[in-house]
């Protein structure tokens, strides 16, 4: 839906319009009643038709793609994800309301016959189909069309004031802060460029640019100038998007009238367990009859960023879905703060935006954290006891279609994968079985195999839908969860590619297959293109060159590296690279590593956190440390703490102490990113290792992949993923203008030249040094106007 302000007409898609109706069909919705004022016609390319009417007091202009003819009526061919002999309602519906309100604009234009539809599904993954057809009189037609244009007719002031008021606000929004700080400027004029034409910028940002206000100031400045219609920041995390929304209540404070929302997840924002799962009729709030109507009393409040706290009373006031509540918000909004997962999870991304795309700016921040998140969520793994569950569930009876066909897939699954390992199975010294491998292509019977599985569940399921007996809601949810799995599947399966290698595991008559997804490239640069424009960005995307190919960039893409807004005397690092923390060292060298840590705190009193590999070193460490010093305070993260304690670990840098703190963290944990601790909360971080990740089956195989494309496997499996752990982890020292701080690294490899090249040109002034004493020094002379 869009407002012209030339015409004055309110613009909107057929589709749109069919989706928007579907949201919100109600008996109270408001119908125009008087006779539309029709004016019909096509665009000169005939790729279009259009029909404009008033409704509401608002003059709209509808379009829909022009229709094949023939046979007599029009044929509307949609690609669905279901089976094309019985699509799924949601999709049938859909499909057969844009074929109604075609097929209204076709009568009209032929003054009021009957037309007949001839409708073509396709399965989209299968390439099946099937036809159907419906000859609708002109008065059914008519009377499908008030209701979708009742449906609509209430957005229709927000999408005015969008374009009349909020907008011009944004074209001539001032930057909110006093001063652009040194990069900010450079940052922003870069987003702003990428943003305006369609391009993509890889940022490396350190801590203290201003990420946040220089990201979203640029693109907010390109919907007030019409580059792009919404933006979407997307963030791994709730404190970044906290830190978003804070911006943006700035901004408004400074003059700026914008609409967003913080969309929390569906478990997040149900207060009834999700028992939708089972049954929709368990859960109150489940209808969306009141949506547009509980929308817009949010729309009336007038906040600038709404978040879950404005959408649950509203959401009981009307009884409507607090989630759904949200989505349809978001439609009237100019910025969406969301999780990575809404744009990037071939699951639950957010169908209404990302279904075909739109002219969007994505903001992505926390960059260096997403090629690892879409691996996870591109990647899946089955084992021949999940085909056979159903075959365990005795909520499924004896005739279940589903029981009989998940055995025999079973079978087939072995008969299928057990050839391809069966030279690699070796017997282990406590006498087990065990052998792995990989292929770079999955036997074709495999495809057939899932896909013959899927129609059986989903028919299994849709019968159940409908069924009265006692068991049915269970039987449902067991049905729904086996069948979103196998569709996983399946879609991972017809994107297999050369980004992919699929492994085979075995282990005692246990037979697991997983489909792991090596490059990330090619999925981010795909689902980024749904978008207009985006920004990813991040304080460590170190080395740029290596971040820009794992997040799907080109050569033609834009790279840039923001200068530290920070005095390098700000900051002291200082590399110990005589000591080796392999695993087959770390006994050894414990008693080295401790004296180290004393040698770094003991320059100046404050809190400090020593980050490692693992919790099991961490705590080796934490206890030869308090072994040889009793008296200093030191706290340690374990792996089972409860959200009471995680609390409690941090509050202890907010106490006000003349003495030492000592925290012994894990690195890529908690701690390590994503906690804000400035000025005297946190003055040092003591690194121990590189924090490569663990020698794996998984890992070998990116590794194997890189070397043949860039040699650099090592590099992209194992050192640039381990030494962004090392990076976040020293980024929670220096987070406000006037912090001074210190980072210690230990470990013999920071010497080695493939680590060296990936440090951040924020720390050119490393030091490197051979023994605790000569740490001491250096940190006294650092400290020297401190104390």
């Amino acid at each position: 839906m869009r407002y012209d302000g030339e015409s004055g007409r309110i613009i909107i898609g057929y589709r749109e319009l069919v989706a928007i109706a579907r949201r919100r069909f109600s008996p109270t919705s408001p119908i125009d009643e008087d006779e539309p004022s029709v004016s019909v016609g096509r665009s000169e390319s005939r790729e279009r038709i259009y029909y404009g009417f008033e409704s509401g007091g608002y003059s709209f202009e509808l379009y829909a793609d022009e229709p094949r003819y023939e046979e007599g009526g029009i044929r509307i061919t949609r690609r669905i994800r279901s089976s094309p002999k019985k699509p799924k309602k949601e999709e049938a519906a859909q499909i057969r309301g844009e074929g109604y309100i075609t097929a209204f604009i076709i009568s009209a234009l032929s003054s009021g016959e009957a037309v007949k539809i001839l409708f073509t599904y396709v399965n989209d993954l299968t390439g099946e189909s099937a036809d159907s057809e419906e000859t609708v009189s002109y008065a059914k037609l008519e009377s499908f069309f008030k209701r979708c244009v009742g449906a609509i007719g209430i957005y229709a002031l927000p999408e005015i004031e969008r374009v009349t008021e909020r907008m011009p606000s944004l074209a001539k929004m001032k930057f909110p802060y006093d001063k652009v700080r040194e990069g900010q400027r450079e940052f922003i004029s870069a987003a702003y460029r990428a943003l305006a034409r369609g391009g993509r910028l890889y940022a490396g940002a350190p801590t203290g640019t201003g990420k946040t206000v220089s990201a979203l100031f640029p693109a907010l400045r390109a919907i007030g100038n019409l580059k792009c219609e919404k933006v979407f920041y997307l963030t791994p995390k709730t404190t970044t998007a906290e830190a978003a929304r804070e911006c943006l209540e700035l901004m408004a404070e400074r003059g700026a009238k914008i609409r967003a929302i913080v969309l929390a997840s569906k478990d997040r924002s149900c207060r009834r367990g999700r028992v939708c799962k089972e049954s929709y009729s368990l859960c109150e709030c489940s209808s969306c009859n009141m949506i547009a109507e509980a929308a817009m009393e949010l729309y009336s409040l007038q906040k600038t960023v709404v978040t879950l706290k404005e959408v649950l009373p509203v959401s009981q006031k009307y009884k409507v879905c607090p989630y759904e509540l949200s989505l349809t918000y978001s439609e009237l909004c100019d910025v969406v703060i969301c999780d990575f997962n809404y744009l990037f999870d071939p699951s639950v991304y957010i169908r209404r935006f990302f279904e075909a795309g739109g002219n969007y700016a994505f903001l992505i921040d926390e960059a260096h954290n997403l090629s690892e998140r879409v691996r996870e969520e591109y990647s899946i793994e089955i084992t021949a006891r999940d085909i056979l569950s159903p075959t365990e569930c005795e909520l499924l009876g004896p005739l279940s279609a589903t029981r009989r066909v998940s055995e025999n897939a079973e079978k087939v699954f072995r008969a299928t994968l057990l050839p391809l390992i069966k030279e690699e199975i070796r017997e282990t010294g406590d006498g087990k079985r065990v052998g792995a491998t990989h292929l770079s292509e999955v036997p074709l019977r495999l495809y057939t195999l899932f896909s013959e599985l899927i129609v059986t569940v989903e028919g299994e399921l849709s019968a159940s839908l409908g069924a009265k007996d006692e068991e049915r809601d269970g039987r449902v949810s067991f049905l729904r969860e086996y069948y979103y799995r196998l569709r996983k599947l399946d879609y991972i399966l017809t994107s297999f590619d050369d980004s992919y290698e699929m492994l085979l595991f075995y282990e005692d008559g246990e037979l697991k297959m997983k489909l792991y997804c090596l490059d990330t490239g090619p999925v981010i640069r795909k689902r980024l293109s749904l978008g207009h424009g985006a920004v990813l960005f991040s304080a460590t995307l170190s080395p740029l060159g290596y971040y820009k190919q794992i997040l799907g960039g080109e050569r033609s893409d834009a790279s840039l590296e923001v200068s530290s807004p920070f005095d390098p005397s700000q900051l002291s690092v200082s590399i110990m690279d005589k000591i080796s923390t392999r695993s087959s060292e770390r006994e050894r060298t414990l008693g080295a590593v401790v004296r180290v840590i004393a040698a770094a705190i003991s320059a100046r009193r404050g809190n400090y956190m020593v980050f490692s590999p693992s919790f099991a070193y961490s705590e080796a460490l934490a206890r030869a440390f308090r072994e040889k010093y009793p008296k200093l305070q030191v706290i340690l993260q374990t792996p089972d703490m409860t959200a009471k304690e995680k609390a409690g670990f941090l509050e202890k840098f907010k106490e006000q102490s003349s003495s030492y703190l000592v925290a012994f963290c894990v690195m890529g944990g908690i701690y390590s990113e994503g906690i804000d601790l400035a000025g005297d909360s946190l003055i040092g971080a003591i690194i121990v290792g590189v924090g490569i990740p663990s020698l794996s089956y998984e890992r070998e195989a990116i590794a194997a992949y890189y070397e043949e494309k860039f040699e650099e496997g090592k590099q992209y499996a194992y050192i640039y993923p381990g030494m962004n752990k090392v990076f976040q982890a020293a980024g929670r020292v220096i987070r406000r203008e006037d912090d001074k701080g210190i980072i210690v690294l230990i470990d013999d490899r920071f010497d080695d030249p493939i680590y060296k090249k990936s440090l951040p040109k924020l720390w050119e002034g490393v030091k490197f040094l051979g023994d605790a004493r000569e740490l001491r020094c250096e940190l006294d002379e650092f400290w020297r106007d401190e104390k």
